[in-house]
């Protein structure tokens, strides 16, 4: 793609690339319709994490139908879903950056509900890899269009709490998951076999799976119906002697922040896609609930928590910057993954089911403090034209390594090293000793290269 262009050499001097035409506009959108995209864009996030997590809820079920093992779900969570998902960012997020976001992200939720429901009727362990692929590539292209939306829609200083709000659709979205997936399993196996088309008679597990997408699907496209796309705006390079079209030439020229932060956060989504596959599985397995208790209690604290982390992360990034702590987005990132260690420790290896739900409470809220404020420092350390592929290039790293190694990283600990399913708790345990430290460290590390890079932007 023509911006994956780099120099020929160190010295050589690349010539000025026309930028898109972006319309200036003196003022900004009124709050009500700012936030209502934000509301739009939030619930599609919340819908596409209930679709890609759902399936962390069905793993037993899943694994009988189909006589496969941990590996193969890990591969079905993490490897299916994530490598297009990640491949398919980079020219999602070029086209975020040129044609209507809106009707891009339309185009992608209706693709992704299908797939979902399409997950429902897998007759093979190819069978449902593929419909997960449909789902990677569909979610793709909702965070890029997602960001350089809301970066258009609100300036710097106020971009951290819709930022939050949009990004604790992780936590919302995973918590709903559980709670309505579990309590839709219970229900579904209180009814009479409904048999559907073709298919047959499903499975309740499969029938979670048709259901959810469908239902997804149809909300989402109802509600981008409401609104409009905004026009783009960007800010003059205080830094730099002319824009560049190219995403890569840009990071590679601030590679101090930009290698430092996108390493850090690949290592945190190690640990966030590890608990977000296996954390049910370890109350199921080690403590003997069901599936209507994990959505409900575990779901619940995912809810609240989550969401609070996220939330508070966004907030406080905006009180911080106003009050002139520039690289505000990068201390709370780095913070909040690298307090997350203890809590995980003890949730692994305890033989109490209460004091492991309560430790996930601190554990949640910290691990998702910097799902909104690693998104900012990226935005903010972006000029306007390039913010949709900058976008893509941060779920590019937290995908690739995160969603595809991050699952198969635990199910590698209880089959490989461990070799007894019910280890699953310490194998998420030494998952997070493993990469919470020195994600943190990474993350800020990038703190004064941050505040270098976003200057005048």
């Amino acid at each position: 793609m023509a911006d994956l262009g780099v120099p020929n050499s160190d010295t050589e001097t690349p010539a000025p690339r026309a930028a898109p035409v972006f319309i200036a506009e003196e003022g900004w959108p009124s709050a009500g319709r700012a936030w209502w995209h934000v509301i739009v864009l939030t619930t599609a996030y919340v819908v596409s994490f209930v679709d890609r997590t759902i399936i962390s809820l069905l793993v037993e079920p899943i694994k009988a139908d189909l006589v496969i093992s941990d590996t193969e779900i890990a591969l079905l969570q993490g490897l299916a879903f994530g490598l297009c998902y990640a491949l398919m960012g980079f020219p999602l997020g070029w086209m975020a950056d040129r044609w209507s976001r809106r009707t891009l992200i339309g185009a992608g939720s209706t693709l992704w509900g299908v797939a979902t429901a399409w997950c429902g009727t897998a007759g093979s362990f190819v069978h449902l890899f593929l419909a997960r692929v449909g789902v990677g590539i569909g979610e793709a292209s909702l965070s890029p269009a997602a960001l350089s939306t809301i970066s258009d829609l609100f300036p710097r200083d106020k971009r951290g709490l819709p930022i939050g709000l949009y990004t604790m659709a992780v936590s919302l979205g995973s918590g709903l998951a559980l709670i309505l997936g579990g309590a839709a399993l219970v229900w579904i196996t209180t009814l009479p076999p409904i048999p559907l088309p073709y298919f047959g008679v499903l499975a309740p597990w499969r029938m979670a799976f048709v259901s959810v997408g469908l239902g997804g699907a149809v909300l989402l496209l109802l509600l981008l119906a409401t609104v409009r796309e905004p026009r783009r705006r960007t800010s003059p390079l205080a830094n730099h002697s002319a824009p560049s079209d190219s995403i890569l030439r840009y990071m590679l020229e601030h590679r101090r922040f930009f290698g430092r932060h996108y390493a850090g956060v690949a290592l945190y989504s190690i640990l966030v896609s590890g608990v977000l596959s296996w954390a049910p599985t370890l109350f199921i397995r080690r403590f003997g609930w069901n599936a209507g208790e994990v959505g409900l209690y575990y779901g619940m604290l995912f809810l609240v928590f989550g969401g609070l982390g996220t939330i508070l992360g966004g907030a406080l990034s905006g009180v911080l910057q106003r009050r002139g702590v520039k690289g505000a987005p990068v201390w709370i990132a780095g913070w909040g993954v690298a307090l997350v260690t203890p809590f995980m420790v003890v949730a692994g290896f305890t033989d109490n089911a209460s004091l492991a739900l309560w430790c996930f409470a601190p554990a949640l809220m910290f691990f998702t403090s910097p799902g909104a404020t690693a998104v900012q420092a990226i935005q903010d350390a972006t000029p306007g034209h390039l913010r949709g592929r900058s976008a893509a290039v941060y779920s590019f790293a937290v995908t690739i390594i995160g969603m595809t190694l991050g699952p198969l990283i635990v199910a590698f600990f209880t089959d490989a090293v461990f070799g007894d399913p019910m280890a699953i708790g310490k194998a998420l345990a030494l998952t997070a000793a493993l990469c919470a430290p020195l994600s943190g460290a990474l993350i800020l590390w990038g703190v004064r290269p941050f505040e270098q890079t976003s200057e005048g932007l």
